[in-house]
């Protein structure tokens, strides 16, 4: 199973209702205010540099992708619900590539793997070759944007920045949020003729509804606890997965690597 694939997997996990009709109803709570990063093609550079960082992770060389990192890298690692804030922390420095590596790939892990009929494994091997599919598959599907907690950075995702104890009195401790990048309608159905129910906007974090996409429409719940549909390419995920590049005097270098498991 994919970084990615596993991360849905871990999100399919919670306890999710689809809508038996348009007049569904969840339980109510407050809309959180958010910081959320903006969005936006970055430099040249970066891309330039991304490309190559994917080119080094899909020939799987520590070596060549520990070049492309900084010295200390930040992770910023959280949990999959609102009442849970994100973190940052700073690690190494490396000696070479697969301690750095291993440490990284860590971090997009539910704990260490074992083979067929729980045989140990290489735990460092899998934390390794964990750190290159996600570098792999997160430059792939890269819509890049700014994230609040390393704000010099341009990211692989956009992120937020919110505060958890505000999460747990609005009603949210335990759920899944997502933000809309622009004011935007919600319909009663994932059907772009569907009747307008509400309309949503950027600057909070609402109740997420559904993991996967619909028609492409992403379902959220609203405040009141009706269910709405939003265009999927107006939503995103406070708790991206995603890598982060920050210019130093040598150039663009990877800085931050992102982070958010059950």
């Amino acid at each position: 199973m994919t970084s990615l694939a596993l991360r849905f997997a871990v999100l399919l996990a919670l306890p999710l209702v689809a809508a038996t009709s348009a007049t569904a109803k969840e339980k109510p709570y407050r809309r959180l205010p958010a910081e959320i990063g903006a969005g936006g093609p970055p430099p040249a550079e970066v891309l330039e540099r991304a490309k190559a960082l994917a080119v080094a992770a899909e020939a799987g060389s520590a070596d060549e992708v520990f070049a492309f990192m900084a010295d200390r890298p930040t992770i910023i690692s959280s949990g999959i619900t609102l009442g849970v804030a994100r973190r940052i922390e700073k690690t190494g420095p490396f000696t070479d590539g697969s301690a750095a590596l291993a440490e990284i790939g860590g971090n997009y892990m539910e704990g260490d793997m074992v083979g067929p009929g729980g045989t140990p494994v290489d735990q460092t091997k899998m934390r390794v070759d964990q750190a290159m599919r996600t570098i792999g598959e997160v430059l792939a599907s890269a819509k890049w944007g700014r994230d609040p907690l390393v704000p010099r950075a341009w990211c692989t995702s956009r992120g937020a920045r919110w505060d958890a104890e505000a999460a747990k009195k609005a009603g949210l401790d335990g759920e899944r949020g997502v933000f809309v990048t622009a004011k935007v309608a919600a319909r009663a159905a994932a059907d772009g003729a569907a009747k307008v129910v509400a309309t949503v906007t950027p600057g909070v974090l609402y109740r997420s509804f559904q993991v996967d996409e619909e028609n492409g429409f992403s379902g959220i719940v609203l405040p009141d606890g009706a269910i709405g549909w939003v265009a999927a390419d107006k939503v995103g995920d406070p708790m991206p997965w995603g890598l982060c590049f920050e210019k130093r005097p040598a150039g663009w270098i990877l800085t931050t690597f992102v982070s958010a498991l059950n």
